[in-house]
């Protein structure tokens, strides 16, 4: 369900910012389009990225003094320039766009382990200047910043760890439900609600598998135990009402006592908007473990190692010494379609939608002329580092999972293939190494020197 709600999303902005043969998409008139702020958000944020990599560069210079007033006035009036004229190939607009799309919906759903793995993508210890940095791309939960804004003030923290961190967020959410737990529950959920609408007619259904997923991460167990209650009886959504209810009493309305009061039906309208709730959280008061606390200093070194040895790896693969990971394996569906890719069988299968059934046709004609090899795609030094940072070190397994994508007509199909294969091998997804792997496939679907429709690959 939460592709489905992801994919209408993309489409409504995509119809909204992209006309016939635009090739280009200027950031500023990016900003004036009738699309979510917390796109214009992520898109503004990645622009400011780039400026300061750019910036970097001059940095980075030790004959020349860029420090100077006089030389930094200039540079930041450059900068200013560069960023009213940034612009992005209709290719790379389209995958940021799906990059934020679902980073928002994680951050929304499962908002405890995203900003972990987000956060912690690339160290299991970081300043908090690069947690103020990173949070910039997030513009709603707005109290999780706050927080954690006057917690690091308050404890006078310069850096923090991964362990500390969850304990931290686990800590605010804990004092933030215990104050009015249904109210800030219903809260909640109207922010996904909300969320799922921008692809879409306003609907108050909410489906149970992201209901489940919301509770799982918060700790919120009780609530997550009456939804899976109702999940094994076969229901597959809400109403807000009805969630209310359950919630509320513990059991739906249809299976009340009818003599008792019933209180009246709370619509999404009639809750307040979290943003405006504000929910307050007393920093002082959130304890954290001792050893959490410590960040552990020598982690960091041991990261920067491996990276140096990489570059002296000779061409024959080390021998494996980490523990197996299980096994990719494709969802029995996924492993149905790609039978049929294989045999080029084009007959419609039952129950498939127009639009899978379009996309299978449209990705008959444009495979041969569009779809290149990944091993082509994927230079020697790229593999080694593949091989090793995310299949463990196991060849076989990278070819079997390369094999595999090849036979993917589209990117739907090939992105849904690399977030289970992520899942199960434990890599964080936003980590640069995932980020990297995921944007030379998205690549062989979307070629930067062509102007491909996504619609179609999709």
């Amino acid at each position: 369900m939460l592709e489905k709600v992801i994919d209408a999303i993309i489409s409504k902005i995509t119809r909204e910012v992209l006309s016939s043969q635009m090739n280009q998409i200027p950031v500023n008139y990016l900003m004036t389009c009738n699309i979510p702020d917390s796109v214009k958000h992520f898109f503004d944020q990645e622009v400011e990225i780039w400026l300061r990599e750019e910036s970097d560069k001059f940095t980075s210079n030790e004959r020349f003094n860029y420090d100077s007033p006089e030389v930094r006035v200039l540079i930041d009036k450059i900068f200013d320039i560069l960023k009213n004229n940034a612009t992005l190939h209709v290719n790379k607009f389209n995958q940021l766009l799906e990059r934020a799309i679902k980073l928002e919906a994680n951050y929304l759903i499962r908002p405890h382990q995203t900003l972990t793995q987000f956060l912690f993508k690339n160290s299991p210890v970081i300043t908090t200047m690069e947690v103020y940095d990173m949070l910039k791309y997030f513009d709603k939960l707005r109290y999780y910043k706050d927080a954690l804004t006057d917690y690091f003030n308050l404890k006078y923290l310069r850096e923090i760890s991964q362990n500390h961190f969850e304990e931290l967020i686990s800590g605010i959410d804990k004092q933030v439900f215990s104050k009015d737990r249904l109210n800030t529950t219903l809260q909640t959920i109207k922010a996904i609600i909300n969320f799922c609408n921008e692809g879409g007619e306003p609907s108050e259904n909410i489906p149970l598998d992201i209901l489940i997923k919301a509770f799982e991460d918060r700790n919120l167990d009780d609530y997550k135990k009456l939804v899976e209650k109702e999940a094994h009886q076969g229901k597959q959504e809400f109403s807000f009402s009805n969630l209310e209810v359950l919630l509320r009493t513990g059991q739906l309305e249809s299976k009340r006592v009818e003599t008792k009061a019933v209180q009246p039906e709370v619509s999404v309208e009639e809750v307040e908007d979290i943003e405006m709730a504000k929910p307050e959280v007393l920093v002082e008061e959130i304890s954290v473990a001792p050893e959490a606390a410590v960040p552990h200093a020598k982690e960091i070194p041991e990261i920067e190692e491996e990276e140096e040895v990489e570059e002296e790896e000779e061409e024959v693969v080390p021998e494996v010494t980490t523990p197996p990971v299980e096994e990719f394996v494709p969802e029995e569906e996924a492993a149905e379609e790609m039978a049929e890719v294989a045999e080029t069988d084009r007959t419609p299968r039952k129950g498939s939608t127009a639009a899978d059934q379009l996309a299978n046709v449209v990705s008959e004609k444009i495979k041969g002329k569009y779809l290149e090899d990944l091993n082509n795609i994927i230079s020697q030094k790229n593999r080694k580092k593949f091989v090793k940072k995310i299949f463990k070190k196991d060849e076989h397994r990278y070819s079997k999972f390369i094999a595999y994508v090849n036979q993917l007509p589209n990117w739907k199909k090939a992105t849904t293939a690399i977030e289970e294969m992520f899942y199960q091998t434990g890599i964080n997804p936003y980590s640069s190494i995932a980020i990297e792997f995921s944007d030379l496939i998205y690549n062989r679907y979307f070629p930067k020197d062509k102007r491909i429709n996504r619609q179609e690959y999709m």
